[in-house]
């Protein structure tokens, strides 16, 4: 009965980040410094998961619950980083 409700909480907690990595790629973000901090310490709760799940007996499909979470949460974070074009140096002069 713990695996199902484990699942439960894994299924909910990847949907978020996917609900978070949307935000990020749309810019829609209006605290991003609050938003990556969720997102890193996603990733390091999700990244202790699989820690545990390989140390323990795993149950083959939570593990792999936990790589998707941990994958789905290190994509968030990358999103959370700006990526600017440095234009103004690759300009024709005219």
């Amino acid at each position: 009965m713990g695996t199902v409700f484990e699942c439960l909480m894994l299924s909910a907690f990847s949907i978020a980040m996917c609900v978070l990595i949307y935000r990020f790629a749309k810019n829609k973000s209006t605290n991003i410094k609050a938003e990556r901090t969720i997102a890193w310490t996603m990733a390091v709760g999700f990244a202790i998961g699989v820690v545990k799940e390989l140390i323990f007996p795993p149950v083959h499909w939570v593990l792999m619950l936990y790589v998707i979470g941990a994958i789905l949460a290190y994509t968030a974070v990358a999103f959370s980083y700006p990526y600017h074009r440095n234009t103004e140096n690759n300009e024709e002069e005219t």
